[in-house]
Protein backbone atom coordinates (compact mmCIF):
# COMPACT_ATOMS: atom_id res chain seq x y z
CA UNK A 1 0.00 0.00 0.00
CA UNK A 2 1.52 3.20 -0.80
CA UNK A 3 1.94 5.93 1.90
CA UNK A 4 -0.41 8.57 0.16
CA UNK A 5 -3.43 5.84 0.59
CA UNK A 6 -2.25 4.89 4.31
CA UNK A 7 -3.42 5.64 7.52
CA UNK A 8 -0.09 7.59 8.47
CA UNK A 9 -0.73 10.19 5.41
CA UNK A 10 -4.13 11.36 6.43
CA UNK A 11 -3.31 11.14 10.13
CA UNK A 12 -0.13 13.76 9.28
CA UNK A 13 -2.33 15.70 6.43
CA UNK A 14 -5.27 16.56 9.46
CA UNK A 15 -2.40 17.75 11.39
CA UNK A 16 -0.64 19.93 8.68
CA UNK A 17 -4.08 21.22 8.17
CA UNK A 18 -4.80 21.83 11.69
CA UNK A 19 -1.61 23.40 12.27
CA UNK A 20 -1.56 25.85 8.96
CA UNK A 21 -5.11 26.74 10.45
CA UNK A 22 -3.93 27.39 13.63
CA UNK A 23 -0.54 29.40 12.26
CA UNK A 24 -2.33 31.41 9.92
CA UNK A 25 -4.52 32.91 13.09
CA UNK A 26 -1.62 33.36 15.53
CA UNK A 27 0.55 34.88 12.35
CA UNK A 28 -2.57 37.29 11.90
CA UNK A 29 -2.82 37.85 15.17
CA UNK A 30 0.66 38.69 15.91
CA UNK A 31 0.74 41.05 12.66
CA UNK A 32 -2.31 43.01 13.85
CA UNK A 33 -1.61 43.50 17.22
CA UNK A 34 2.32 44.46 16.09
CA UNK A 35 0.84 46.96 13.83
CA UNK A 36 -1.96 48.22 16.57
CA UNK A 37 0.57 48.19 19.12
CA UNK A 38 3.12 50.59 17.14
CA UNK A 39 0.14 53.08 15.64
CA UNK A 40 -0.86 53.17 19.18
CA UNK A 41 2.19 54.67 20.28
CA UNK A 42 2.78 56.78 16.98
CA UNK A 43 -0.33 58.07 17.94
CA UNK A 44 0.54 58.80 21.89
CA UNK A 45 3.93 60.69 20.47
CA UNK A 46 1.62 63.03 18.35
CA UNK A 47 -0.88 63.38 20.58
CA UNK A 48 2.03 64.54 23.37
CA UNK A 49 3.56 66.46 20.75
CA UNK A 50 0.50 68.40 19.80
CA UNK A 51 -0.29 69.54 23.24
CA UNK A 52 2.97 70.41 23.88
CA UNK A 53 3.44 73.27 21.10
CA UNK A 54 -0.13 74.47 21.41
CA UNK A 55 0.65 75.15 25.29
CA UNK A 56 3.67 77.30 24.44
CA UNK A 57 2.95 80.46 22.71
CA UNK A 58 6.45 81.03 21.17
CA UNK A 59 6.12 77.99 19.64
CA UNK A 60 2.95 78.69 17.84
CA UNK A 61 4.06 81.96 17.23
CA UNK A 62 7.01 80.80 15.62
CA UNK A 63 5.50 78.16 13.70
CA UNK A 64 2.57 81.33 11.85
CA UNK A 65 6.18 82.84 10.94
CA UNK A 66 7.51 80.00 9.28
CA UNK A 67 10.36 80.05 11.62
CA UNK A 68 9.77 76.73 13.71
CA UNK A 69 12.42 74.23 13.92
CA UNK A 70 10.98 70.88 13.25
CA UNK A 71 12.19 67.87 15.09
CA UNK A 72 13.92 65.20 12.74
CA UNK A 73 11.39 62.62 10.63
CA UNK A 74 8.64 65.30 12.21
CA UNK A 75 6.30 67.68 9.77
CA UNK A 76 4.50 70.71 11.03
CA UNK A 77 2.13 72.57 9.39
CA UNK A 78 -0.26 75.28 9.62
CA UNK A 79 -3.65 75.72 8.09
CA UNK A 80 -5.81 78.85 8.46
CA UNK A 81 -8.93 80.61 5.97
CA UNK A 82 -7.37 84.17 4.61
CA UNK A 83 -11.37 84.89 3.73
CA UNK A 84 -12.17 82.34 1.54
CA UNK A 85 -8.96 80.93 0.95
CA UNK A 86 -7.63 78.27 2.77
CA UNK A 87 -3.57 79.26 3.47
CA UNK A 88 -1.17 76.97 4.72
CA UNK A 89 2.19 77.21 6.72
CA UNK A 90 5.01 75.33 6.67
CA UNK A 91 8.76 76.22 7.97
CA UNK A 92 10.14 73.96 5.42
CA UNK A 93 7.86 74.59 2.55
CA UNK A 94 6.37 70.82 3.25
CA UNK A 95 3.15 70.32 1.41
CA UNK A 96 0.88 67.26 2.50
CA UNK A 97 -2.11 66.33 0.59
CA UNK A 98 -4.50 66.98 3.58
CA UNK A 99 -8.08 66.77 2.73
CA UNK A 100 -10.05 70.19 3.08
CA UNK A 101 -12.78 68.05 5.06
CA UNK A 102 -10.12 66.69 7.65
CA UNK A 103 -8.84 70.27 8.06
CA UNK A 104 -12.42 71.72 8.37
CA UNK A 105 -12.95 69.40 11.14
CA UNK A 106 -9.87 70.40 12.62
CA UNK A 107 -10.92 73.84 12.62
CA UNK A 108 -14.66 73.56 13.96
CA UNK A 109 -12.70 71.71 16.98
CA UNK A 110 -12.72 68.11 16.22
CA UNK A 111 -9.22 66.43 15.96
CA UNK A 112 -8.21 63.25 13.79
CA UNK A 113 -5.45 60.80 12.78
CA UNK A 114 -5.34 60.00 9.48
CA UNK A 115 -2.55 57.59 7.38
CA UNK A 116 -1.71 59.53 3.33
CA UNK A 117 0.78 58.40 1.40
CA UNK A 118 3.02 60.77 -0.19
CA UNK A 119 4.18 61.63 -3.69
CA UNK A 120 7.08 59.95 -2.97
CA UNK A 121 5.33 56.80 -1.73
CA UNK A 122 6.22 57.30 2.11
CA UNK A 123 3.70 56.52 4.70
CA UNK A 124 2.47 59.66 6.93
CA UNK A 125 0.59 59.76 10.30
CA UNK A 126 -0.76 62.81 10.76
CA UNK A 127 -2.79 64.28 13.72
CA UNK A 128 -4.93 67.67 12.57
CA UNK A 129 -6.05 69.92 16.01
CA UNK A 130 -7.43 73.14 16.43
CA UNK A 131 -5.24 75.71 17.68
CA UNK A 132 -6.55 79.59 18.89
CA UNK A 133 -4.25 81.47 16.97
CA UNK A 134 -6.33 85.22 18.36
CA UNK A 135 -3.74 85.12 21.59
CA UNK A 136 -0.84 85.82 18.99
CA UNK A 137 -2.69 89.31 17.89
CA UNK A 138 -3.07 87.51 14.53
CA UNK A 139 -3.52 90.26 11.39
CA UNK A 140 -7.09 90.92 10.56
CA UNK A 141 -8.80 88.02 8.48
CA UNK A 142 -7.05 84.72 9.75
CA UNK A 143 -9.56 82.98 11.15
CA UNK A 144 -9.51 79.83 13.58
CA UNK A 145 -6.90 77.53 12.36
CA UNK A 146 -5.23 73.39 11.91
CA UNK A 147 -2.22 72.53 13.68
CA UNK A 148 -1.58 69.37 11.24
CA UNK A 149 1.87 67.46 13.12
CA UNK A 150 3.01 64.65 10.71
CA UNK A 151 5.44 62.00 11.45
CA UNK A 152 6.41 58.81 8.86
CA UNK A 153 5.27 55.88 9.14
CA UNK A 154 8.68 54.06 7.54
CA UNK A 155 10.01 52.41 10.75
CA UNK A 156 6.85 50.88 11.55
CA UNK A 157 6.13 49.63 7.86
CA UNK A 158 10.11 48.33 8.28
CA UNK A 159 9.24 46.42 11.33
CA UNK A 160 6.00 44.67 9.87
CA UNK A 161 7.42 44.13 6.71
CA UNK A 162 10.52 42.28 8.64
CA UNK A 163 7.54 40.58 10.39
CA UNK A 164 5.80 39.05 7.67
CA UNK A 165 9.17 37.89 5.63
CA UNK A 166 10.30 36.30 8.99
CA UNK A 167 6.30 34.43 9.18
CA UNK A 168 6.80 33.35 5.69
CA UNK A 169 10.29 31.94 6.33
CA UNK A 170 9.29 30.26 9.63
CA UNK A 171 5.95 29.41 9.75
CA UNK A 172 6.69 27.09 6.18
CA UNK A 173 9.60 25.76 8.00
CA UNK A 174 7.69 25.01 10.97
CA UNK A 175 5.27 23.02 8.91
CA UNK A 176 7.88 21.06 7.46
CA UNK A 177 9.52 20.41 10.79
CA UNK A 178 5.56 19.36 11.77
CA UNK A 179 5.39 16.99 8.57
CA UNK A 180 8.25 15.38 9.14
CA UNK A 181 7.71 14.78 13.11
CA UNK A 182 4.15 14.26 11.93
CA UNK A 183 4.99 11.55 10.21
CA UNK A 184 7.68 9.99 12.77
CA UNK A 185 4.95 9.93 15.33
CA UNK A 186 2.51 8.67 13.36
CA UNK A 187 4.70 5.86 12.20
CA UNK A 188 6.07 5.20 15.86
CA UNK A 189 1.94 5.65 16.78
CA UNK A 190 1.24 2.76 13.85
CA UNK A 191 3.93 0.68 14.37
CA UNK A 192 1.46 -1.83 16.51
CA UNK A 193 -0.64 -1.70 13.29
CA UNK A 194 2.08 -2.91 11.12
CA UNK A 195 3.00 -5.58 13.52
CA UNK A 196 -0.69 -6.62 13.60
CA UNK A 197 -1.33 -6.63 10.42
CA UNK A 198 2.30 -9.00 9.64
CA UNK A 199 1.47 -11.17 12.25
CA UNK A 200 -2.27 -11.57 11.02
CA UNK A 201 -0.36 -12.47 7.48
CA UNK A 202 1.64 -15.39 9.03
CA UNK A 203 -1.77 -16.98 10.46
CA UNK A 204 -3.06 -19.13 8.29
CA UNK A 205 -5.62 -22.43 8.65
CA UNK A 206 -3.08 -24.89 9.07
CA UNK A 207 -1.46 -22.26 11.92
CA UNK A 208 -3.27 -20.61 14.17
CA UNK A 209 -0.22 -20.88 17.27
CA UNK A 210 0.72 -17.59 16.74
CA UNK A 211 -0.45 -14.37 18.71
CA UNK A 212 0.08 -10.80 17.86
CA UNK A 213 2.44 -9.26 20.67
CA UNK A 214 1.57 -5.93 21.55
CA UNK A 215 2.25 -4.72 25.42
CA UNK A 216 0.55 -1.82 25.39
CA UNK A 217 -2.71 -0.52 27.19
CA UNK A 218 -3.81 1.41 24.82
CA UNK A 219 -6.42 1.49 22.31
CA UNK A 220 -4.03 -0.56 19.86
CA UNK A 221 -3.39 -2.98 22.59
CA UNK A 222 -7.33 -3.61 23.41
CA UNK A 223 -7.53 -4.42 19.85
CA UNK A 224 -4.52 -6.89 19.51
CA UNK A 225 -5.63 -8.53 22.70
CA UNK A 226 -9.27 -8.76 21.22
CA UNK A 227 -7.66 -10.36 17.64
CA UNK A 228 -5.80 -12.28 19.81
CA UNK A 229 -9.00 -13.77 21.77
CA UNK A 230 -11.13 -14.13 18.35
CA UNK A 231 -7.83 -16.14 17.24
CA UNK A 232 -7.81 -18.10 20.25
CA UNK A 233 -11.53 -19.16 19.40
CA UNK A 234 -10.78 -19.97 15.50
CA UNK A 235 -8.02 -22.24 16.81
CA UNK A 236 -10.08 -24.25 19.11
CA UNK A 237 -13.10 -24.18 16.27
CA UNK A 238 -10.38 -25.82 13.77
CA UNK A 239 -8.97 -27.85 16.59
CA UNK A 240 -12.51 -29.20 17.04
CA UNK A 241 -13.63 -29.73 13.35
CA UNK A 242 -10.21 -31.57 12.67
CA UNK A 243 -11.41 -33.93 15.56
CA UNK A 244 -14.88 -33.82 14.85
CA UNK A 245 -13.51 -34.91 11.11
CA UNK A 246 -11.27 -37.35 12.61
CA UNK A 247 -13.74 -39.23 15.03
CA UNK A 248 -16.33 -39.11 12.39
CA UNK A 249 -14.05 -40.97 9.92
CA UNK A 250 -12.93 -43.57 12.45
CA UNK A 251 -16.91 -44.20 13.46
CA UNK A 252 -17.36 -44.47 9.87
CA UNK A 253 -14.44 -46.61 8.59
CA UNK A 254 -16.11 -49.56 11.23
CA UNK A 255 -19.01 -50.47 10.19
CA UNK A 256 -17.94 -49.92 6.74
CA UNK A 257 -15.43 -52.18 6.84
CA UNK A 258 -17.53 -54.54 8.32
CA UNK A 259 -20.09 -54.55 5.68
CA UNK A 260 -17.03 -54.63 2.53
CA UNK A 261 -15.68 -57.79 5.13
CA UNK A 262 -19.40 -59.29 4.65
CA UNK A 263 -20.34 -58.67 1.24
CA UNK A 264 -17.07 -59.98 0.12
CA UNK A 265 -16.89 -63.09 1.87
CA UNK A 266 -20.71 -63.52 1.05
CA UNK A 267 -19.39 -62.83 -2.55
CA UNK A 268 -16.70 -65.34 -2.55
CA UNK A 269 -18.31 -68.70 -2.93
CA UNK A 270 -21.51 -70.90 -3.02
CA UNK A 271 -22.06 -70.50 0.77
CA UNK A 272 -25.16 -72.17 3.07
CA UNK A 273 -28.21 -69.98 3.34
CA UNK A 274 -28.04 -69.78 6.81
CA UNK A 275 -24.54 -67.74 6.32
CA UNK A 276 -26.05 -65.39 3.91
CA UNK A 277 -28.74 -64.83 6.42
CA UNK A 278 -26.51 -64.26 9.24
CA UNK A 279 -23.99 -61.46 6.70
CA UNK A 280 -26.95 -59.75 5.63
CA UNK A 281 -27.97 -59.77 9.26
CA UNK A 282 -24.60 -58.37 10.12
CA UNK A 283 -24.85 -55.91 7.26
CA UNK A 284 -27.89 -54.47 7.98
CA UNK A 285 -27.12 -54.12 12.02
CA UNK A 286 -23.91 -52.00 10.37
CA UNK A 287 -25.77 -49.87 8.25
CA UNK A 288 -28.72 -49.04 11.17
CA UNK A 289 -25.41 -48.09 13.15
CA UNK A 290 -24.19 -46.36 10.59
CA UNK A 291 -27.05 -44.47 9.93
CA UNK A 292 -27.69 -43.56 13.21
CA UNK A 293 -24.50 -41.74 13.46
CA UNK A 294 -25.47 -39.97 10.46
CA UNK A 295 -28.25 -38.50 11.93
CA UNK A 296 -26.50 -37.37 14.84
CA UNK A 297 -23.87 -36.25 12.83
CA UNK A 298 -26.60 -33.77 10.54
CA UNK A 299 -28.08 -33.12 14.21
CA UNK A 300 -24.71 -31.56 15.62
CA UNK A 301 -23.95 -29.69 12.01
CA UNK A 302 -26.85 -28.43 11.98
CA UNK A 303 -26.75 -26.89 15.39
CA UNK A 304 -23.45 -25.98 14.65
CA UNK A 305 -24.83 -23.99 11.61
CA UNK A 306 -27.56 -22.58 13.62
CA UNK A 307 -30.04 -23.83 10.69
CA UNK A 308 -32.15 -26.07 13.65
CA UNK A 309 -35.68 -25.83 13.18
CA UNK A 310 -37.02 -25.49 16.66
CA UNK A 311 -41.22 -25.79 17.96
CA UNK A 312 -41.34 -24.13 21.11
CA UNK A 313 -44.88 -24.75 22.80
CA UNK A 314 -45.64 -25.15 26.48
CA UNK A 315 -44.52 -28.67 27.58
CA UNK A 316 -46.56 -30.58 30.52
CA UNK A 317 -43.09 -32.55 32.19
CA UNK A 318 -44.81 -33.92 34.32
CA UNK A 319 -47.40 -35.86 31.64
CA UNK A 320 -44.27 -36.41 29.49
CA UNK A 321 -41.95 -38.02 32.42
CA UNK A 322 -44.73 -40.26 32.66
CA UNK A 323 -45.94 -41.04 28.94
CA UNK A 324 -41.26 -41.97 28.75
CA UNK A 325 -41.73 -44.47 31.98
CA UNK A 326 -43.88 -46.79 29.94
CA UNK A 327 -41.57 -46.90 27.11
CA UNK A 328 -38.56 -47.39 29.64
CA UNK A 329 -40.09 -49.97 31.99
CA UNK A 330 -40.71 -52.67 29.11
CA UNK A 331 -37.07 -51.72 28.15
CA UNK A 332 -35.54 -52.27 32.03
CA UNK A 333 -37.69 -55.54 31.98
CA UNK A 334 -35.90 -56.91 28.80
CA UNK A 335 -32.43 -56.51 30.48
CA UNK A 336 -33.90 -57.52 34.27
CA UNK A 337 -33.19 -53.86 35.66
CA UNK A 338 -36.04 -52.67 38.10
CA UNK A 339 -37.77 -49.32 37.10
CA UNK A 340 -38.85 -46.61 39.67
CA UNK A 341 -41.02 -43.50 38.98
CA UNK A 342 -40.43 -41.40 41.59
CA UNK A 343 -42.29 -38.08 42.42
CA UNK A 344 -43.27 -35.54 40.15
CA UNK A 345 -45.16 -32.91 39.57
CA UNK A 346 -46.98 -31.00 37.24
CA UNK A 347 -44.54 -28.35 35.73
CA UNK A 348 -44.49 -26.60 32.51
CA UNK A 349 -41.60 -25.26 30.27
CA UNK A 350 -41.62 -23.58 27.44
CA UNK A 351 -39.97 -26.15 24.85
CA UNK A 352 -39.78 -28.17 22.07
CA UNK A 353 -41.43 -31.52 22.87
CA UNK A 354 -39.98 -33.77 20.38
CA UNK A 355 -36.52 -32.45 21.27
CA UNK A 356 -37.26 -32.64 24.83
CA UNK A 357 -38.23 -36.55 24.54
CA UNK A 358 -35.44 -37.10 22.66
CA UNK A 359 -33.04 -35.59 25.61
CA UNK A 360 -34.47 -37.57 28.59
CA UNK A 361 -35.16 -40.68 26.11
CA UNK A 362 -31.06 -40.46 25.23
CA UNK A 363 -30.08 -40.49 29.08
CA UNK A 364 -32.02 -43.13 30.18
CA UNK A 365 -30.83 -44.67 27.35
CA UNK A 366 -26.95 -44.60 28.53
CA UNK A 367 -28.23 -45.55 32.20
CA UNK A 368 -30.34 -48.76 30.63
CA UNK A 369 -26.86 -49.58 28.58
CA UNK A 370 -24.88 -48.88 31.62
CA UNK A 371 -26.45 -50.54 34.52
CA UNK A 372 -25.93 -54.51 34.82
CA UNK A 373 -29.22 -56.76 35.66
CA UNK A 374 -30.37 -56.36 38.48
CA UNK A 375 -29.74 -52.86 38.53
CA UNK A 376 -32.15 -50.07 39.11
CA UNK A 377 -33.18 -46.85 37.09
CA UNK A 378 -35.22 -43.83 38.59
CA UNK A 379 -36.50 -41.12 37.57
CA UNK A 380 -38.35 -37.79 39.13
CA UNK A 381 -39.34 -34.19 39.01
CA UNK A 382 -39.34 -31.56 41.14
CA UNK A 383 -39.37 -27.84 41.21
CA UNK A 384 -36.65 -25.59 42.80
CA UNK A 385 -37.24 -22.03 42.44
CA UNK A 386 -38.21 -20.98 39.10
CA UNK A 387 -36.23 -24.38 37.52
CA UNK A 388 -37.72 -27.90 36.77
CA UNK A 389 -35.26 -30.47 37.47
CA UNK A 390 -35.36 -34.10 36.05
CA UNK A 391 -33.31 -36.16 37.80
CA UNK A 392 -32.29 -39.35 35.94
CA UNK A 393 -30.73 -42.09 38.63
CA UNK A 394 -29.11 -45.08 38.05
CA UNK A 395 -27.25 -47.68 39.68
CA UNK A 396 -24.66 -48.49 37.03
CA UNK A 397 -20.89 -48.82 36.03
CA UNK A 398 -20.52 -45.28 37.12
CA UNK A 399 -18.11 -42.59 35.92
CA UNK A 400 -14.27 -41.57 37.23
CA UNK A 401 -14.11 -38.00 38.51
CA UNK A 402 -11.64 -37.57 35.38
CA UNK A 403 -13.76 -37.95 33.03
CA UNK A 404 -16.98 -36.71 34.42
CA UNK A 405 -15.54 -32.98 32.74
CA UNK A 406 -15.16 -34.65 29.02
CA UNK A 407 -17.92 -36.58 29.04
CA UNK A 408 -19.91 -33.72 26.96
CA UNK A 409 -17.37 -33.91 24.51
CA UNK A 410 -18.29 -35.29 20.92
CA UNK A 411 -17.02 -38.78 20.61
CA UNK A 412 -15.45 -39.04 23.89
CA UNK A 413 -16.17 -42.27 25.70
CA UNK A 414 -15.27 -43.51 28.85
CA UNK A 415 -15.07 -47.06 28.16
CA UNK A 416 -14.28 -46.96 24.42
CA UNK A 417 -14.29 -50.53 23.60
CA UNK A 418 -17.60 -51.43 25.25
CA UNK A 419 -18.95 -48.25 24.32
CA UNK A 420 -18.65 -49.16 20.59
CA UNK A 421 -19.26 -53.26 21.30
CA UNK A 422 -22.76 -51.99 22.91
CA UNK A 423 -23.32 -49.37 20.08
CA UNK A 424 -22.58 -46.45 21.41
CA UNK A 425 -21.31 -43.23 19.38
CA UNK A 426 -20.31 -40.92 21.79
CA UNK A 427 -21.96 -38.20 20.33
CA UNK A 428 -25.73 -38.69 22.76
CA UNK A 429 -24.57 -36.68 25.46
CA UNK A 430 -23.28 -34.06 23.55
CA UNK A 431 -26.49 -33.93 21.82
CA UNK A 432 -28.29 -33.94 24.96
CA UNK A 433 -26.31 -30.83 26.36
CA UNK A 434 -27.58 -28.64 23.43
CA UNK A 435 -30.54 -29.88 23.71
CA UNK A 436 -30.40 -28.51 27.39
CA UNK A 437 -28.73 -25.11 26.54
CA UNK A 438 -31.03 -24.65 23.38
CA UNK A 439 -33.65 -24.43 26.28
CA UNK A 440 -31.85 -21.99 28.57
CA UNK A 441 -30.69 -25.13 30.97
CA UNK A 442 -28.51 -27.31 31.88
CA UNK A 443 -27.21 -30.32 32.44
CA UNK A 444 -25.42 -31.59 35.59
CA UNK A 445 -24.24 -34.99 36.59
CA UNK A 446 -23.11 -37.19 39.93
CA UNK A 447 -21.19 -39.91 39.59
CA UNK A 448 -19.03 -42.74 41.56
CA UNK A 449 -17.64 -45.40 39.67
CA UNK A 450 -19.11 -49.19 40.97
CA UNK A 451 -22.24 -46.76 42.51
CA UNK A 452 -24.15 -45.38 39.40
CA UNK A 453 -24.17 -42.11 38.24
CA UNK A 454 -27.27 -39.16 38.46
CA UNK A 455 -28.08 -36.69 35.49
CA UNK A 456 -29.97 -33.78 36.56
CA UNK A 457 -31.59 -31.85 33.67
CA UNK A 458 -32.15 -28.23 34.83
CA UNK A 459 -35.05 -26.09 32.72
CA UNK A 460 -36.48 -22.82 33.39
CA UNK A 461 -40.45 -22.97 34.27
CA UNK A 462 -42.91 -21.74 31.52
CA UNK A 463 -43.66 -17.75 33.04
CA UNK A 464 -47.11 -17.07 34.26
Amino acid sequence: MSFIHSIKFRFTLWYLLVLVVLLTALSAGVYFYLSRSLYQSLDDSLELRSTQIRSIQDILASISQGEFQEELGEIVILYFYSGDQLMEVSPRGISIPLSHESISQAIAGTSSFTTIQTTEGEGLRLLAVPVNLSILGPPPGIQPATLVIARSTKQIDQALAGLVRTLIIAVPLALALAAAGGIFLARRALKPVDKIAQTAREIGESDLSQRINVNTKDELGRLAATLNEMIGRLEKAFQRQKQFTSDASHELRTPLAVIEAESTLALQKERPSSDYQQSLETISQESRRMSSLIDQLLTLARADAGKEQWSFTEVDLGKLITNLSVDVEVLCQEKGLNFQLGQTENLAVKGDETRLRGLFMNLLDNAIRYTPAPGTISVSLRREGQMAIVAITDTGVGISAEDIPFIFERFYRVDKSRARAEGGSGLGLAICQHIAEAHGGKIEVESQVGAGSTFSVWLPLQSP
